[in-house]
């Protein structure tokens, strides 16, 4: 049996899709370095965050996954509407984690995170992004909020 649902990364996707479109509004034209993808299967909870690039140039440190939330458009995803429509996922998700033992929650969170790896690389997701304005070093990033280990779309 699957750790994650079948229908759960599909459905990110749709939703990491709509909150980038979103979030081109709020920001302004200002150039993304990171969009970073956060997940926390022990909270249930996910959070969308960009890094612009003004910023990462004043302070390279930034882009150390353990500064997200000092960026300016840190959980960004929550000001978006239709980010709601994830609530279903992030409590599916929670329960999930907890439902396994103990000594497997550590695989567990790693499913997650490799599955929103997986719905951030999917084509309607690169297509919203290329709706953003990009810095030439733009690159989405899911990563272990405690290791800080990344976590790419699977090799197929």
């Amino acid at each position: 049996m699957a750790v994650v649902p079948d229908d759960w990364t599909p459905r990110l996707a749709s939703a990491l899709a709509v909150a980038v479109r979103e979030f081109c509004t709020p920001l302004g034209g200002e150039p993304v370095v990171c969009l970073d993808v956060g997940c926390f299967p022990w909270h249930g909870f996910i959070e969308l965050s960009a890094l612009t690039a003004a910023e990462m140039d004043a302070d390279p440190a930034l882009l150390d996954p353990r500064e997200v939330a000092s960026w300016r458009f840190y959980n960004f995803s929550e000001g978006v509407a239709w980010w709601a429509a994830t609530a279903e996922l992030r409590e599916r998700m929670s329960q999930t984690y907890y439902a396994a033992e103990e000594k497997s929650r550590a695989a567990t969170a790693e499913a997650f995170l490799r599955a929103c790896a997986k719905a951030a690389a999917v084509p309607q997701v690169e297509a919203a992004l290329s709706s953003l304005p990009r810095d030439p070093r733009f690159r989405v990033r899911v990563a272990h909020p405690d290791s800080g280990r990344e976590f790419g779309a699977p090799v197929q």
